[in-house]
């Protein structure tokens, strides 16, 4: 057993083959690849967006180490990947108001 990217503990093999992630840290990016090839990249978008608001009070230090898995994911895709530039800008820009949401008041 080690210590993963996550920090959650698992099979060594296990993380060597699979970017250094957990099991279940890994099912999750499994599922979004799967959702995004099914349904598009906005469906995603909103989809993660949703599931994130809805779950981020439940457990805000699971989420919160999600949430910074998908930012490294999207970053390395930024440049990995520039025909989808427009598609992960938007979801940096989703997931970065996550991490710092703005406060409506101060805006007035």
């Amino acid at each position: 057993m080690m210590k993963a990217k996550c920090g959650h503990f698992v099979e060594k093999s296990f993380a060597q083959t699979h970017d250094g992630l957990c099991r279940q840290c890994h099912s999750n990016f499994a599922f979004l690849v799967d959702l995004e090839d099914k349904y598009g990249d906005d469906a995603l978008i909103e989809y993660w967006y949703a599931m994130i608001l809805a779950n981020i009070t439940e457990d805000r230090e699971r989420t919160g180490c999600f949430i910074e898995h998908l930012v490294e994911f999207y970053q390395r895709n930024l440049i990995e990947v520039p025909r989808k530039e427009n598609y992960i800008r938007k979801m940096l820009y989703m997931l970065h108001s996550l991490q710092e949401p703005s406060n409506i008041e101060s805006l007035r």
